[in-house]
């Protein structure tokens, strides 16, 4: 007893000085910046950035470029969250051209039958789920300048927004060492990972535009474009044949080597300039000769054959992609989006989000043989 009475009278006797002070916030600090480091084993800043140190702050800049949202054009094919394990969607042609009539004065009162048909099919849609999952541990999460939790369900939302419409653009189940347009030279991976077309599997559940168009008919379905000139856009539009006809059905979509190609042409840069909604004005882009324009982020360069190859430096052609709207069939599951956060006291936090989602190219259907995509490569 009288041992811990003369601790205690030791400790009571110490004086707190500013250098001591400073010296026990310094460990606090160091402490919290490495509280995520069992975590986040593999992020460059293991999350301490976002822990204040010296200098508080209400502000974080995120390094992200803004999406396209090409999912927003293709409204006509949306079936919300209606949608089972596996669904198929009708599709209906159209009946031909009425035919010239006589009035009925003599014989027996007939019709021939197949005169006229009605043209149908149909496109199946699977279900493919995805999943994100991000750990944060509990210290970050207590301290950190951001309300990071918001950041990460938003970021998390925004990640399922963005697969989906790469797999929208680049969705290929080919896995074969050849053929995967996304990974041409080399077989895709069916297993997870987290970066590069060759090693990802999330394109894998579908079958997307580009490998729609791929699929067919050169000079039908794609064209080599070459040295980009404004009548190629013209040319490779008029493939759509009655498609191109009306022209608010219709998306274009670019890479950014095929974009940044074509403002070098002077008709499409006085489209950009003076379209109906002028980049002048709005700084959207505008449409091109009466069709809306998007550039998007995920929209590989390739090689002259229109596919990604596994060496980055081969892939330096430009790409450039007409839509009818609703050629793209989507729909999510019937839970949407799920987030569930799982709690390890005192350790960390995992946020897990799940969501079952579909989508198909309706292309080529109930008699149709004008495409609904066409593709144009080799942009240089």
């Amino acid at each position: 007893m009288d041992k811990l009475l003369e601790q205690l009278a030791e400790l009571k006797s110490i004086e707190i000085t500013d250098e001591v002070k400073e010296l026990s916030e310094k460990k606090i600090a160091d402490m919290r910046q490495k509280t995520n480091e069992v975590v986040h084993t593999t992020n460059t800043g293991y999350g301490k950035e976002l822990i204040p140190v010296n200098v508080l702050t209400d502000t974080v800049l995120e390094m992200v470029p803004m999406y396209a949202g090409i999912l927003n054009a293709f409204m006509v094919g949306f079936h919300w969250n209606q949608m089972g394990k596996s669904d198929k969607v009708a599709i209906v042609g159209e009946i031909p051209f009425a035919q010239g009539n006589s009035e009925w004065t003599t014989g027996a009162g007939a019709i021939a039958q197949g005169k006229q048909l009605l043209p149908t099919g149909d496109v199946t849609i699977n279900q493919y789920s995805m999943i994100v999952s991000v750990d944060v541990s509990n210290e970050e999460l207590a301290y950190s300048v951001a309300d990071l939790q918001t950041m990460i369900l938003r970021k998390m939302s925004q990640s399922f927004v963005r697969t989906f419409e790469s797999a929208i653009v680049n969705g290929d189940p080919e896995t074969s060492s050849v053929g995967n347009v996304n990974s041409d030279d080399q077989a895709p991976a069916i297993t997870f990972a987290t970066t590069g077309w060759a090693s990802d599997h999330r394109l894998l559940g579908w079958t997307g535009l580009r490998k729609t168009a791929l699929a067919g008919t050169v000079n039908v379905d794609y064209k080599d474009l070459g040295t980009l000139e404004m009548s190629d856009l013209f040319v490779l539009r008029g493939l759509m044949n009655k498609y191109s006809t009306n022209l608010q059905d219709l998306v274009l979509i670019m890479d950014y080597k095929a974009y940044n190609k074509a403002l070098t042409l002077s008709e499409f840069l006085e489209f950009q300039k003076n379209g109906v909604n002028s980049t002048a004005i709005t700084g959207a882009l505008s449409n091109i000769a009466g069709v809306d324009l998007f550039v998007h982020r995920d929209f590989p360069s390739t090689e002259a054959d229109g596919k990604a190859s596994k060496t980055a430096s081969n892939n330096t052609k430009g790409s450039a992609l007409y839509v009818w709207r609703p050629a793209v069939q989507r729909g999510y599951g019937k839970n949407g989006l799920d987030i569930t956060v799982y709690k390890i006291p005192w350790k960390w936090y995992q946020f897990v989000g799940t969501m079952d989602v579909w989508f198909a190219i309706a292309n080529k259907k109930a008699g149709e043989t004008d495409p609904a995509v066409v593709l144009g490569i080799n942009i240089s």
